[in-house]
């Protein structure tokens, strides 16, 4: 009967180191998923020569290459344009110091035309779990709540 009741209590704490394990790694997937998205979206801009598009909302996102009118688009978002990325991701994406819902776009040289982070919200707290963009980089980081910034790695 002692020996059912240790193997319980070490099958619940396990379950439960597994589950945190778990959320830790698929927040860290997700954000180097959408890091390597808009690495993409950026490259797809200098390489093509025309502007490329990210929208992001609370649980998805959307990498777009400006194709309308045709050649080389007009550098707006519009129906026309080809959609590159669309990806929903399993933790909401919430605001770091950049407001959720946002849209902006990578213009013909790769410069961004937002400065901030994007975060996924976890309790688990991943290595990896928000984006830091800048006008001419994009690093991932661990979101510090003390601060509120995302500390880049």
């Amino acid at each position: 009967m002692i020996a059912l009741a240790i193997v319980g209590i070490v099958v619940m704490l396990a379950t439960s180191t597994f589950r945190v394990m778990m959320e830790k790694y698929r927040v860290e997937g997700e954000t180097k998923q959408m890091f390597a998205d808009l690495m993409d979206a950026r490259g797809r801009a200098m390489q093509r020569n025309r502007a490329s598009f990210v929208q992001i909302n609370g649980n998805d996102y959307q990498t777009y290459e400006d194709t309308s009118p045709a050649p080389d688009g007009d550098g707006s978002l519009q129906n026309a344009d080809t959609l590159i990325t669309n990806a929903k991701v399993s933790r909401a994406i919430v605001t770091g110091d950049i407001a959720v819902p946002l849209s902006f776009n990578f213009n013909r040289n790769g410069i961004a035309s937002v400065t901030g982070f994007i975060r996924f919200s976890s309790t688990a707290q991943p290595d990896y779990d928000c984006i830091w963009i800048r006008a001419t980089r994009i690093k991932m980081g661990q979101y510090n709540a003390t601060g509120n910034a995302c500390v880049e790695k």
